[in-house]
């Protein structure tokens, strides 16, 4: 073998090589090709990593790293001029790193280790045989959400077996409320198909359950027991039969993401007010006629979902949520918005179909920041001239109202790509007379059904 061709092939083991074939870095697992690398995203200090105490893996260098080697392919643009061969060396010497320390997933990103190491444990190599499961149990339970969210979704958990899986947990409450939830209700389990299902319903981080599902068991109250979860994330208790929510939900200081939508909740207790941490609460499907005045302390509050609900009013108290970013209110009885609703200045996408709105506070023109406004089927007969400060808007929806206006401000919505006006009074001249200049605007119009 000439040093031309050598350059072309690099031998890690007796399973693992690497090519390069057509300009492209192909890895080969017992001679067989498995993946081709797309680009060299981060090389690895070979010498130094074992020094970056605070680094836990690969995976978290790339989600905090200038990824200024990465295509930028979203943006059309293609900025990656490093040479096949130069590319080549760094996939091999990336791998040799990986093999020589015991194939040790936190030395690659996840989405190559993984498959990398079950393929090889496929191929018979005995040290990837030996660390396959250990990996996947350890990099569970120490890695981030995202990583979790990968080796689940990509099956990596079938691998371990419930009493495997169960064995992360090293915190005996949390331990004993587990086993008490899989003896009180064996359809959070299904034993019968080999309880498979428990590992779709919990999460374990760091050894204790940050996740929870109980969706679809149809109690009516919260199990005492889950109150022991203190490190709880995210919780979900949606289309069950909960009549109440207990005042100890608000003793979840570690709490994410609550989901209690499709239940029979006619309030939310006061406590809640209490879930400082709160990024997401999905309460739709219920029968709330009220909002505790608490929910403005709901201060780290993205995603606030309350469609298909009873309300009539909203607390002024929402106004204190400044990194709302989605507030769906849709499918209410909401006959006013409070004059606050102006201090949302993070808010993205505001829905409001299906109320009873005749008005819009003017204060709804500082939000700078909303891409998204649907107000169908209410009881508007005009867009008003606070519609001209929504200067990022992208779609406009207020199809099925009397309107017989539009406020001449909307020409000043030059992000504008959508206006809905299906089935309201506005005569067919009025709406071609809109002309916005420049844009690229899709119209969506249909006459009023006499």
């Amino acid at each position: 073998m000439d040093g031309k061709e050598k350059e072309k092939s690099f031998k890690i083991n007796e399973y693992l090589t690497v090519k390069l074939e057509g300009g492209q870095t192909v890895i080969y697992i017992a001679d067989r090709p498995i993946r081709k690398c797309k680009f060299l995203l981060i090389n690895i200090p070979v010498d130094e990593f074992r020094s970056f105490d605070e680094i836990q893996s690969i995976d978290e260098v790339a989600e905090n790293l200038d990824r200024s080697l990465e295509p930028l392919r979203e943006r059309k643009q293609f900025k990656y001029s490093i040479p096949p061969d130069v590319e080549f060396w760094g996939h091999s010497s990336n791998l040799q790193v990986w093999y020589e320390n015991g194939y040790n997933t936190k030395l690659l990103h996840s989405n190559l280790a993984f498959p990398l190491l079950r393929e090889l444990t496929r191929a018979g190599d005995t040290q990837a045989r030996k660390n396959f499961k250990e990996e996947i149990a350890k990099r569970y339970n120490n890695g981030g959400e995202n990583l979790q969210k990968f080796l689940r979704s990509e099956h990596y958990l079938d691998h371990l077996s419930i009493e495997e899986f169960l064995g992360l947990i090293d915190n005996e409450n949390d331990f004993e409320v587990i086993a008490q939830l899989r003896e009180l209700y064996p359809r959070f389990e299904k034993k019968d198909i080999g309880g498979m299902v428990l590992k779709l319903n919990i999460d374990i981080k760091k050894g204790r359950v940050s996740r929870l599902s109980l969706s679809g068991l149809e109690f009516d109250r919260i199990p005492e027991c889950v109150r022991e979860l203190s490190s709880l994330e995210h919780l979900s208790v949606s289309f069950d039969c909960l009549k109440s929510l207990p005042e100890w939900i608000g003793e979840f200081k570690e709490l994410k993401t609550l989901k209690i939508g499709n239940n029979l909740l006619k309030t939310v207790p006061q406590e809640i007010g209490g879930l400082s941490k709160l990024e997401e609460l999905y309460a739709r499907g219920n029968q709330l006629e009220i909002l505790p005045e608490s929910i403005g302390n709901l201060k780290s509050l993205r995603i606030l979902e309350l469609y298909e609900n009873r309300l009539k009013i909203i607390p002024d108290t929402i106004s204190k949520l400044v990194n709302l970013e989605l507030l769906d209110l849709h499918e209410n009885s909401i006959t006013v918005l409070p004059d606050t609703i102006g201090n949302l200045k993070n808010l993205k996408d505001l829905r409001l179909d299906k109320n009873q709105l005749h008005i819009l506070p003017p204060e709804m023109a500082e939000l700078r920041k909303l891409q998204k406004l649907t107000l169908s089927n209410n009881e508007l007969k005009s867009i008003p001239e606070l519609i001209g400060g929504l200067v990022n808007l992208e779609l406009l929806d207020v199809s099925d109202n009397p309107l017989y206006r539009i406020n001449k401000a909307i020409y000043n919505l030059y992000k504008l790509k959508d206006v809905w006006l299906l089935n309201v009074p506005l005569r067919e001249h009025h709406v071609e007379d809109l002309k916005f200049e420049g844009q690229l605007l899709r119209i969506h119009y249909q006459k009023i059904k006499k």
